[in-house]
Parts: structure tokens; C-alpha cells; sequence
């Protein structure tokens, strides 16, 4: 059956199907594919920017992770934006804050450009998966959430995949910085798929407060019933330390981990990153399947989530912790099973009623990008110590992997053990969408 919502226009039906529900999936998807790709090329021309600029590992993670800085600090606003103005406005917007800091980003003589370049970046492409999220969670069936973040996500890796062999193919003649102005090309069209290939018609009508002098900080208070959840309380930890740390190191240290831990050549490296991706477009792919046919045998999404992601954070542990000959297999293991994460946060999201749906979404956000922030800093900087410290670099990136594990363990077993520990009356249930 199909109900209107309340939008400006009525023309708009809830559920979106059929051919438009196609068109709206793919501009988010080609806009989240070069969000993704853009977010770790860097683990590609590491390299030619250290040999470039002459910058150290903490210099390069702190550059780096500039970008989930500006994801980060955009979170709060960004879930107001969503659910004040929609998704088409916001987006659209931010991007063109990307296109600004790819120009920083690819003209900058010196490393404090550079860092100002991905920090725009970042702030420009916050939106590019929670708006996507939060429009498919008002238009699009509960049943469809599961399969469309997966679909999402699988979209996401083919742009993580496209900055691995294909840059590696195209940096001796392009340069970094030529590669640079083709992301640049590529935002430009990214702004215009967004505005004009989203029905205006999904646009939400903006709540306008009725004291002009609070207005500005009023919409905080719509994050309260989501942090004061236990839901929230549970998945804290994990969100900072799991989810986040694997952005951390996929985005970055990944690449210099095969490099400097395993000894790959500088093509090797892209072929085992490409691998790493396609592991996780796999992943993606079986989890839009996988979770309905475990539903119907009388498995949960929450125990696939949970049961998959201590069997990712085993892998994860073997792959830094066994001889380095092997350790790639493990780590090919742990992409494969780490996909689960994004299954989590579409759970977390049904938490929570649609109107604030855009909130809910950036609230899990703000844990994994902020988290995302501090490890990649934080191995960079471990590194360079551990290498002070008399420790040979191969050495020292592996025993930054596993202090981080050593965390990420204590989190999920946290997970675990929230529902015993904090008050079951502040765990909601699947909200009535």
C-alpha cells in the first residue's frame, strides 16, 4: 500500500520502488563509490607524497586523518541538516566543500595545505553514506534497509578497488597530482548527480522554531534519547575501536603495513589492496542475502552481527600475531568477515523514529569517524616512537596493529556484556516505522 508522506509535494509516494527507486540508489551509490575511493587513496601515494613533500609517519597520519576530522566535527550538524532540509539540500552542499578542498588538496606546496585540503574533503563528503541511509530509511521499507546499506557498501569498495591497481597504473604518468585533478572532475559531477537526481519532491519541510533566539542549539536536544540509550552505551566502544579502527587502517595503514611489515614491492601492494577491497565487495554482496536466510532458520541480524564480527576480530588478531608468511590470509579473512559492521549500524538506526532518523545515523557516525581520527594518528605516532625506541620500522607498525586489537577485544567483549551491565529499561526497542 502506498502512503504519502508529508513533503511540500504530495507526488511523492512512500514506499519509493520500481525504476526511481533504482535512479535514487544509483546517485547515492556513484557519489558514496568516489567518497570512498577519495578517502583511501592515500594508502596509494603514501609514497610519492612522503618522497614529495618529505613528511614523517606521524606527519602523513595526522594529514591523513584530517579527513575523519572534518567527518567528524560535521557529524552533529549533519544529522540536523538531514532531518531539516533532506538529503538532496545537504548533500549537494557539502559536496561542493569537497570540490574546495580537492583544489587545496592538489595545488599545495607545503604539508599545512595539504592537511587543510583533506580536512575539507572530509567535510565535504560526510554526508555521502548517512544521507543515503537516512533518505532510504523515510522512503524505502524496513525489510530493504539491510540489503540497500549492504549494496551501498559493496558501491563504496569498487571506489576503494578503483584507487588501488588503476592509480598504481596511472601514478608514473599522472603524478599524484594529476590523479588529483581527476577526483576533482569527478566531485564537480558529483554535485549536480545529487541535486538534479533526487526528486525535489523528497525534500522535508524545515521546522522552523518559534524562539528565533534558541533556535540555533535547539536541535541538539534531539540527540539526547539516542545517547542516553543503552543502545548507544553498547556499541560505543566498538564503534570508536572496531569500526573506526578499521577505517583507520584500511584507508591508510594498510598499504604500509603490506610494505614495510609483509615486504611487498610497490605494485604488490596495490594488487593486495585490490584483493583486501574485493574481499570486502564480497562480503557486501553476501550480506544482502545471508542475514534474511539466517532470519528465517531463527538467527537475529544482532547475533549474525555479533557471532561475525568476533570471528573478524579473530582474524584480525592471527594475521598481526602469526609468521608474516601467512599473515595476508588471515587479513583477506578478516575483510571478508568485517563487512558485518555496516549490518550494525542499519540495525542501530531501527532503534530510533524515522523523524530523527538522519540523527540516529550520525550519531553512530561520530564514534567511528572520531574514532577513525585518533587511531590513525595514534599508529603514526607509535610508530615513529617505536622506532626511537630501537625498534626496526616492519617491527614497529606490527606492534601498533596489536596494541590496537588488544582494544578492539576489550570493546567487543563489551558488547557482549552492556545488556547485563546497564539498565534494561533504557535499551529501545525496533522502533514503529
Amino acid at each position: 500500500m502506498n502512503i504519502p508522506l508529508q513533503t511540500p509535494r504530495k507526488t511523492l509516494m512512500y514506499p519509493i520502488q520500481g525504476w526511481l527507486g533504482l535512479r535514487i540508489f544509483l546517485c547515492f551509490a556513484f557519489v558514496y563509490l568516489l567518497s570512498y575511493g577519495i578517502r583511501g587513496i592515500n594508502a596509494i601515494i603514501a609514497p610519492n607524497l612522503i618522497a614529495d613533500m618529505g613528511i614523517s609517519n606521524t606527519v602523513l597520519g595526522v594529514m591523513s586523518a584530517a579527513f575523519f576530522i572534518g567527518f567528524f566535527i560535521m557529524q552533529l550538524p549533519l544529522g540536523h541538516w538531514l532531518d531539516q532540509y533532506g538529503s538532496r539540500k545537504s548533500e549537494s552542499f557539502l559536496l561542493l566543500i569537497a570540490v574546495l578542498g580537492s583544489v587545496l588538496f592538489v595545488t599545495a606546496q607545503e604539508v599545512s595545505f595539504l592537511t587543510l585540503g583533506r580536512w575539507f574533503i572530509g567535510i565535504g563528503v560526510s554526508a555521502c553514506l548517512m544521507s543515503a541511509f537516512a533518505f532510504y530509511g523515510r522512503w524505502f521499507k524496513p525489510e530493504q534497509q539491510g540489503p540497500l546499506a549492504s549494496a551501498m557498501l559493496m558501491c563504496g569498495t569498487a571506489g576503494a578497488m578503483l584507487m588501488t591497481i588503476p592509480v598504481q597504473v596511472a601514478l608514473p604518468a599522472l603524478g599524484w597530482r594529476g590523479i588529483f585533478w581527476i577526483m576533482v572532475v569527478l566531485l564537480v559531477t558529483s554535485v549536480f548527480v545529487i541535486y538534479f537526481g533526487i526528486p525535489k519532491a523528497s525534500d522535508p519541510t524545515p521546522v522552523v522554531s518559534k524562539n528565533q533566539q534558541k533556535k540555533s542549539f535547539d536541535w541538539l536536544h534531539g540527540y539526547l534519547p539516542i545517547i542516553q540509550s543503552g543502545n548507544f552505551k553498547q556499541v560505543f566502544p566498538m564503534g570508536i575501536f572496531n569500526i573506526g579502527g578499521f577505517y583507520a587502517i584500511q584507508t591508510l595503514w594498510l598499504g604500509n603495513w603490506f610494505r614495510d611489515y609483509i615486504g611487498l614491492s610497490e605494485p604488490e601492494v596495490a594488487n593486495y589492496l585490490f584483493l583486501f577491497n574485493l574481499m570486502l565487495l564480497l562480503g557486501y554482496a553476501a550480506n544482502m542475502f545471508i542475514p534474511r536466510i539466517l532470519h528465517q532458520m531463527g538467527l537475529s541480524t544482532f547475533k549474525y552481527v555479533a557471532i561475525f564480527s568476533g570471528l573478524a576480530l579473530l582474524m584480525q588478531a592471527l594475521a598481526f600475531y602469526v609468521p608474516k608468511e601467512y599473515s595476508a590470509i588471515y587479513l583477506f579473512l578478516f575483510a571478508l568477515l568485517s563487512t558485518v559492521f555496516i549490518l550494525g549500524q542499519s540495525i542501530f538506526n531501527q532503534f530510533f523514529p524515522r523523524s530523527i532518523s538522519g540523527k540516529a545515523s550520525t550519531s553512530i557516525n561520530i564514534l567511528i569517524f572520531g574514532g577513525a581520527f585518533m587511531i590513525q594518528w595514534g599508529i603514526g605516532f607509535l610508530i615513529d616512537w617505536l622506532i626511537l625506541q630501537g625498534s626496526t620500522k616492519s617491527e614497529a607498525i606490527n606492534s601498533s596493529f596489536k596494541v590496537l586489537i588488544i582494544l578492539q577485544g576489550l570493546s567487543f567483549l563489551w558488547m557482549l556484556v552492556a545488556p547485563y551491565v546497564i539498565k534494561k529499561s533504557s535499551f529501545l526497542p525496533i522502533a514503529q516505522r
